[in-house]
């Protein structure tokens, strides 16, 4: 039973955020009429300590606050292709560096959850968390029969706060996007606020497993660990445990290098099968959730963030994939249409800009924010959110892989063969190779 969050913490919480979000939105309103007096490179200067100061506040208040905090800070971290560079530089400490809760409240969630010790159902529970994030954190242990499993543990106190986190940030956003149209991202805590109550249901997250695991068992390469049955609740979770290397850990990045691209296909291929094939895919692929095997397999974990497409959305993206690749923009168009999507300016032009930037290999960061800054994309359907994340955590694998793929290249024979597999004979035409070579302007 979670228990209610009392008043004064609630006050605490409410204005620590919007403390925050309000000094840090007077600080980039008085960096900017005071860039206006200054030269280029004493602009730029002041731009940087902004950036950096306020990228610094965010974390100060994701490590205080927690939760869902974290999580937004996490997803920050990873868009370097959209935040200015400080920002990365900040939220990215957010990955690996959550502090473990007591060994003895996990203990007490489990026995709450099951109504028996852990020592009963774990003979063997490793007290050290091998990962902590911002809803839960896991633990490696053995079953009687020695069999080895994690067990991942929700953090007590996390389904009283999310409620509150979602409307503070839903309020923070609204104020934003009121004073400064072209910062509307409303629709990032409106998929915020559907996906966190799923994510915090780890009998769903069971589900979605055994799913996702049945789906992709076809691909070769790809290993999704299995569910313990009768060791799932709602806040704790049992799985196989599975030995690997992180992605892009440190001291494994140059030998997975040396068989980048090998990897990228197979991390690649495994996201274009959930996404264009089956939409139903796993909305978190950073490297700590994926485990390179000994044998050179792939594995996928935590599956707590999984999207499940409506069937337009799905072929909606897939002729937009297609589209793009082929320079077919009437196929853009529909696709755009179909979608949802709006942006300031939808000339041609302006639209072959946003599809490199959503498509085309990873460009630095000021490139893309200068794309984004001069044609806003104004309406993102809430759908759209969590693909649009994924692909760009995907282009960020590839390039620290040393793979010179592109998400275009990647979910292109996927987007085809959904194409082909849904409408043979309506849209033929769509999935035929295009007269010359379907690659974005560099």
């Amino acid at each position: 039973m979670v228990a209610p969050l009392n008043y004064p913490r609630r006050i605490f919480r409410t204005s620590r955020a919007a403390s925050t979000g309000l000094r840090i939105y007077v600080r980039y309103r008085r960096t900017e009429r005071r860039a206006r007096r200054l030269d280029g490179d004493a602009a730029q200067a002041a731009w940087l300590a902004t950036h950096e100061r306020s990228a610094e506040d965010l974390y100060r208040l994701a490590t205080s606050l927690r939760g869902l905090y974290v999580k937004v800070g996490q997803f920050a971290g990873t868009r370097a292709d959209i935040l200015p560079q400080p920002y990365a530089a900040s939220l990215s400490r957010l990955q690996d560096r959550v502090p473990p809760r007591p060994v003895s409240q996990v203990r007490k969630t489990i026995q709450r959850e099951f109504g028996r010790p852990q020592t009963e159902l774990f003979p063997r529970f490793d007290e050290t968390a091998l990962a902590t994030a911002s809803l839960a954190q896991v633990h490696r242990a053995g079953l009687p029969d020695g069999r080895d499993v994690v067990v991942k543990v929700q953090h007590p106190e996390v389904a009283g706060l999310v409620p509150l986190d979602i409307r503070n940030l839903q309020m923070i956003l609204g104020l934003v996007a009121r004073r400064r149209p072209g910062f509307d991202y409303r629709a990032i805590a409106t998929e915020v606020a559907r996906q966190m109550p799923l994510e915090l249901d780890f009998v769903r997250e069971a589900e979605m497993t055994t799913r996702v695991a049945a789906n992709l068992a076809g691909c070769p390469g790809i290993v999704v660990p299995g569910v313990i049955d009768g060791l799932v609740s709602r806040r704790v979770l049992t799985l196989d445990f599975i030995e690997g290397q992180r992605l892009l850990a440190p001291k494994h990045l140059e030998t997975q290098r040396a068989q980048g691209d090998t990897l990228a296909r197979l991390i690649t291929g495994a996201y274009g099968h959930q996404i264009l094939l089956d939409g139903l895919f796993q909305a978190d692929p950073h490297p700590g959730n994926i485990l390179v095997l000994p044998d050179g397999r792939v594995a996928l974990l935590d599956f707590g963030l999984t999207k499940e497409l409506p069937e337009v959305t799905r072929l909606a993206f897939a002729r937009l994939i297609v589209g793009a690749a082929g320079r077919d923009m009437a196929l853009v168009e529909t696709a755009w249409r179909d979608l949802g999507v709006r942006s300031r300016d939808e000339s041609p032009a302006a639209r072959i800009e946003l599809l490199q930037f959503m498509f085309g290999a990873r460009e630095g960061g000021a490139s893309a924010r200068s794309t984004i800054a001069q044609n806003p994309i104004e309406a993102v359907p809430s759908d759209l959110v969590l693909l649009g994340r994924v692909i760009g955590l995907l282009r960020g694998v590839c390039a620290s892989l040393g793979s010179p793929f592109t998400p275009m290249e990647m979910l292109r024979p996927f987007a085809e063969r959904a194409l082909s597999v849904a409408a043979p004979a309506t849209d033929a035409a769509a999935v035929q190779p295009p007269t010359r070579p379907g690659r974005m302007p560099a």
